[in-house]
């Protein structure tokens, strides 16, 4: 049961719309307000930030926003509460493949209170969140096995020429286009969605899981029903 109730006639669901002026009770109705949502929270701010940049002087924003979303639909796609390494990982694997899959060659890291083994980058889901979501969103950078604004595509690798490791040897570099990036992640958004209002029973678990996500974070219990 959640641990907090909104005043709905005090509250804005989204940036036009009021908790009170939802029909909890109609899924359609529940997913097309999330929906906006998300559009005012992630989807829009990234555009505009995309369509008034250039140079790529966006690049670092957007890319948070499309690691603050793939965390956003990982939690909803498996009903949990609360982010985490292997939930963002299974979602890229799962629902996201243009941004996943092995590394050419691994990425050494060293020993930290979390990587206590010193394990190595071995897959591009790997260094999508750990370089760019942990790098952008704890330690306000990207490591140096990572570049943003590359090629016109989600990630290009480099072996060498870009980054060393401290010893003086090569250094293999992940290139990231976080405007391509966002495209396969709004893809993937979409997808969720449709999948959500299909009424195929095949997707009754994915909107029972929806359903645990969304009455915690919001206080509201909603009817699944398609």
């Amino acid at each position: 049961m959640p641990f907090y109730s909104p005043v709905q006639s005090a509250r804005a669901f989204r940036r036009t719309t009021r908790y009170d002026e939802i029909s909890w009770n109609d899924f359609s109705k529940v997913v097309d307000a999330f929906h906006g949502r998300i559009d005012d929270w992630y989807i829009l701010p990234t555009k505009a930030l995309i369509h008034h940049a250039e140079g790529g002087h966006y690049a670092f924003a957007v890319m948070a926003l499309n690691c603050l979303l793939i965390d956003t639909m990982s939690q909803y796609v498996y009903g949990a509460l609360s982010s985490s390494r292997s939930l963002f990982k299974n979602f890229v694997r799962a629902r996201i493949p243009k941004l996943a899959g092995p590394l050419p060659t691994k990425i050494d890291q060293p020993v930290s209170p979390h990587n206590q083994n010193g394990d190595p980058l071995t897959t591009y889901e790997d260094v999508l969140y750990t370089g760019f979501r942990c790098g952008i969103l704890h330690q306000a950078h990207v490591p140096l096995y990572g570049v943003l604004y590359g090629e016109p595509t989600p990630f290009s690798f480099q072996t060498s020429g870009v980054t060393q490791y401290a010893s003086g040897a090569d250094c293999p570099t992940v290139i990231c286009h976080p405007k391509e990036v966002f495209n396969e992640v709004e893809t993937a958004f979409l997808q969720y969605l449709d999948e959500l209002l299909d009424p195929d029973p095949q997707f009754n678990t994915l909107r029972q899981l929806f359903k645990a996500k969304f009455e915690d974070s919001f206080g509201v219990p909603i009817n699944t029903t398609i």
